[in-house]
């Protein structure tokens, strides 16, 4: 289980750096930026094999559905697919990888038909007026609520979730309802780690849940153990990841764990949603979050 920290997150410190932290929460946030999130997960990773046999697709139900958002990132589409379709095969045949393209104009179109093509009926894609990356996910979550997938994995298209790391969560999915990488190391520059610091802070003040990294597109779910939070998510949420995070964190019983990955560089393009925005998204995830858990 998620260890949670109790802490006050109000009045400043003389001299701090963020005003609105004490000085033992500024202590705290350094000793955080320089170690990171602490690993949660106490497995011997190096007992589970590197290598696996190829699985081949058979004829029973998929037991996971691969959601991936897309957003204009023709740069990068086609490498993620076919990274992502080589170490899924290692570990399990039996998947759906469903890409929802939200509105793409830049020709991501045109490669996601051509990856059709290549891979057949193991690649899913939905075309769809632009709403957000976070609704997009809800879409792909619900259609594995309601075909009964067992699991539900999620990851971006811009090629900084690393399959490298997929096993980790693969093979400890029996013993977790969700399972989440934690960003220890970020290619993606230091204002994207300061966010995801604030990120965190927000959530322990105003929402009362401890999510070390609430937003990371890097998750497995249980799908039974899920739905319920999945459900309760509007179709206004921005943020719908973070406000998920929050739910599972209130739901009892939700079994969590977190694996330590490293986030790579996008391969290119631009993100969905620039940083600048993320000030003014915080405000209104903020009175989301309270309408959401009241």
């Amino acid at each position: 289980m998620l260890s949670t920290q109790n802490s006050t997150y109000a009045g400043s410190a003389a001299g701090s750096s963020w005003p609105w932290l004490t000085s033992a929460e500024t202590a705290w946030l350094a000793t955080e930026s320089c170690q990171s999130f602490k690993v949660l997960f106490y497995h011997e990773f190096a007992e589970i094999p590197i290598r696996s046999s190829t699985c081949s697709m058979s004829d029973d139900s998929p037991e996971l559905l691969v959601v991936m958002p897309v957003f204009n990132e023709s740069a990068s589409v086609r490498k993620v697919v076919n990274e992502w379709f080589t170490e899924l095969e290692n570990w399990t045949g039996k998947f759906v990888f469903l890409v929802i393209n939200d509105g793409s104009t830049d020709g991501t179109d045109a490669i996601l038909q051509q990856l059709r093509g290549k891979f057949g009926e193991r690649l899913e894609v939905i075309e769809r007026e632009n709403r957000g990356h976070g609704q997009s996910c809800l879409q792909g979550y619900r259609i594995a609520i309601d075909r009964g997938i067992p699991y539900i994995f999620q990851l971006d298209s811009d090629g900084q979730c690393d399959p490298q790391y997929f096993f980790r969560f693969w093979r400890n999915r029996d013993k977790f309802d969700v399972i989440y990488g934690v960003r220890r190391r970020r290619d993606d520059g230091w204002r994207r780690v300061i966010a995801s610091m604030v990120l965190r802070l927000t959530l322990l003040g105003f929402a009362h849940a401890n999510c070390p990294d609430a937003n990371v597109p890097y998750r497995l779910m249980r799908t039974a153990a899920c739905a319920d939070s999945i459900n309760r998510i509007h179709a206004q949420f921005f943020l719908a990841n973070v406000g998920l995070a929050v739910l599972l964190r209130h739901q009892p019983g939700v079994r969590q764990g977190l694996v330590t990955i490293r986030f790579r560089e996008r391969y290119g393009g631009e993100p969905s949603v620039p940083l600048a925005k993320f000030a003014t998204r915080a405000v209104e995830m903020v009175r989301q979050l309270r309408d959401l858990l009241h």
